[in-house]
């Protein structure tokens, strides 16, 4: 993790710069767990994009096997807003 990264999470959170303690949401991939990622403690969120099986054929966040989703890529990142976490999106095929 760069210094950038940990200096940025020690001057929000009063943390120490050590990047065992950056906390991550696994599997942000529907409304339900962004709600909760974005409202809770975590620093860090990752979630996965595929397209969408059926039309419309879109980026959707959702991890293989499943298919479709109850958010799309679009909507995820509008969620966003101006939140404070940070971000990894694993693209899948």
């Amino acid at each position: 993790m760069s210094d950038h990264t940990l200096r940025y999470f020690s001057l929000r959170h009063g943390r120490r710069r050590d990047a065992a303690d950056v906390t991550w949401s696994h599997a942000v991939n529907s409304r339900s767990r962004l709600a909760e990622a974005l409202t809770g403690p975590t620093h860090m969120m990752e979630a996965d994009v595929i397209i969408r099986g059926a039309d419309p054929k879109e980026p959707i966040m959702a991890h293989p096997p499943d298919t479709d989703s109850d958010i799309t890529l679009k909507e995820w990142l509008e969620a966003l807003g101006g939140s404070d976490k940070g971000v990894k999106l694993d693209f899948k095929r």
